[in-house]
């Protein structure tokens, strides 16, 4: 039989009713109804003209009213941003440090540093070792300054008809640019301030052996201002000495990358 709503979320039962038919005309569970209606003890049993609330109505005619629709949650806020780490100041300054190095050289030398006679400690005559490292380049090619600096000690006879050059890098230590050109000469003087990559010498050439290089050797910033050539010790050279191949290296990975 047809059913009609008696009262606002109400039913009235009529003859041929059941909960199932009721719940499905008002788009709801038995289950519901029996929960909006303790009174019911048998779903089974309902009388006509029995009062039914209907689930979810809160008034209105002609049935059910809609159930209120539930409010949607608030956006999810997006998990806070981890603050970058901080930088330290040591790898700051060498970050800066590496964009003002340069490789002594304009080009590639012809030979590695790292073999033959070139490479530093390699045995020389009255058992001396090598106190630096050879860039083998043509006579008279370009040399520049690997970093910002000041000259200590302006170009002097070095070896075999070459010449020499001490100039004090800040953070890096005293270089000498030895076998440097004595017939072409950069007017440089004691105590000038050189830029990173300024021109500063020429390459020269060993009257002896006919061949041109720069002689690239390394001290501690404590050698500044001090003699670099000493008759002691297996290098003949001040105590400050390093070995220069990894700057090398590294100037040269920054230069021709």
């Amino acid at each position: 039989m047809a059913l009609s709503a008696k009262a606002p979320g109400s039913y009235t039962v009529k003859s041929g009713d059941t909960l199932g038919a009721i719940a499905e005309k008002y788009d709801t569970t038995v289950g519901a109804i029996l929960k909006a209606n303790p009174q019911i003890s048998n779903p089974n049993q309902i009388s006509v003209g029995q009062q039914i609330k209907l689930p979810g109505a809160s008034g209105g005619t002609g049935g059910a009213s809609p159930q209120p629709s539930q409010p949607k949650p608030p956006p999810k806020k997006p998990p806070p941003k981890k603050p970058a780490p901080a930088k330290d100041k040591d790898d700051d300054k060498d970050s800066k440090a590496a964009r003002k190095l340069v490789f002594p050289l304009w080009k590639k030398p012809t030979a590695s540093w790292k073999d033959g006679p070139r490479y530093f400690g390699c045995p020389r005559s009255g058992g001396r070792k090598h106190g630096g490292v050879d860039l083998y380049a043509p006579f008279g090619s370009k040399i520049r300054a690997i970093a910002d600096g000041v000259i200590i000690r302006p170009p002097y006879f070095f070896y075999d008809g070459t010449n020499a050059l001490e100039v004090f890098h800040p953070g890096v230590g005293v270089v000498r640019y030895g076998e440097i050109s004595s017939s072409k000469r950069v007017n440089v003087r004691a105590g000038q301030k050189v830029k990173c990559g300024e021109h500063i010498a020429y390459v020269g050439l060993l009257d002896s052996l006919g061949m041109s290089m720069i002689h690239f050797e390394l001290f501690g910033e404590r050698a500044r201002g001090q003699a670099l050539t000493q008759m002691s010790g297996p290098y003949r050279r001040h105590p400050a000495l390093k070995n220069p191949t990894p700057l090398i290296d590294k100037l040269h990975r920054l230069t021709f990358k």
